[in-house]
């Protein structure tokens, strides 16, 4: 019995564009995958920067507060651009697996996958209330709700250097 692709491309056998939808689907899990982890990696640099000048022996704190200041707006921002650029590439992969999941289970009744419901991200308020229920959270919630506290460190460490430089 044949089997009708959907619309992936022009002229694409079923098997062709199934091939292309996992690469797909592949290609978005791995850059999101990438993303979380260089992400993670520079906001504990800049907060372990950070952390060395609060820290720092000698020298009076409110003199060290424009240095507080810069690395923590630095901070701030890149904490909001990881959690913009996670939450857009996790729609770009639910996109590609919602598009990947109807072939395959034409090709493949036996072995059903579930459609992905919704965008895939969760509003911040719904993430930081799943921390009464983390056996709820997936992954990229988690990594989205790391990026949240990042950004919530560095306002509360914004807030506190600017109080000491005034």
């Amino acid at each position: 019995m044949a089997v009708d692709a959907p619309s992936v491309g022009p002229g694409l056998a079923p098997a062709d564009a199934l091939k292309f939808l996992q690469q797909l689907r592949e290609y978005h899990h791995r850059a999101l995958w990438e993303e979380e982890k260089h992400f993670t990696w520079l906001l504990s640099i800049v907060l372990a920067a950070q952390a060395a000048v609060l820290t720092a022996k000698g020298g009076d704190l409110p003199a060290r507060a424009p240095i507080l200041i810069c690395f923590a707006v630095i901070g701030l921002a890149f904490a909001l651009v990881a959690l913009v650029v996670v939450r857009r590439e996790g729609a770009f992969f639910v996109n590609a697996h919602s598009v990947f999941v109807p072939l395959w289970n034409q090709h493949f009744p036996s072995w059903p996958l579930s459609a992905p419901s919704g965008s895939g991200n969760r509003s911040p308020l719904v993430l930081a209330l799943l921390l009464l229920r983390p056996w709820k959270l997936s992954i990229r919630d988690a990594f989205q709700l790391v990026f949240l506290v990042f950004g919530l460190a560095y306002f509360v460490l914004l807030v506190a250097a600017l109080k000491r430089a005034i």
